[in-house]
């Protein structure tokens, strides 16, 4: 959506209104806005498909607790989240969003973890851990991927 100039993650319209009246807003002919829901449609029939779960580690699950006992927020809970560049970014807060879906953590029951179905679709199945004092998401191998350990298959064809 970038690439046809429509910014919509930081767009304070961009929940209130359709995707037609977003790009009409921007000027968009009929024509532009097939090849864009062509694109997107494309988009999503070749990204990966993930499941919609994550895991939290207990070492994840302790920092998150000690980052919020440290902030003074007790009883909220880590948003895995899309910043405005579709970067992803975690927040707290209270309640999950409308769609979200909620992932408890094994051990500290007070540590929840909430995520969009749009950060699903890019990072589901994933793992959040902490190391080095660190967050890291581990993804999932890619099903049908070229590439094994160090040798990748993907880059030696672009070169």
């Amino acid at each position: 959506m970038q690439e046809y100039g429509l910014h919509c993650f930081a767009c304070d319209l961009g929940g209130m209104e359709t995707l037609e009246e977003g790009c009409q807003a921007h000027h968009m002919g009929g024509e532009e806005i097939d090849e864009l829901i062509d694109d997107i449609n494309t988009a999503i029939a070749e990204s990966p498909k993930r499941e919609w779960v994550l895991t939290i580690t207990p070492a994840a699950a302790e920092g998150i607790a000690a980052i919020a006992e440290a902030e003074g927020r007790k009883h909220l809970a880590l948003r895995v989240a899309v910043d405005a560049e579709g970067s992803f970014c975690l927040e707290f807060c209270e309640e999950p969003g409308e769609f979200d879906r909620v992932f408890p953590c094994e051990g500290r029951q007070d540590v929840r973890v909430f995520a969009s179905p749009l950060a699903l679709q890019r990072v589901g199945g994933g793992t959040i851990d902490m190391r080095d004092g660190r967050f890291k998401l581990d993804l999932p191998e890619e099903q049908g991927s070229c590439c094994s350990g160090d040798e990748c298959a993907c880059k030696k064809k672009a070169l």
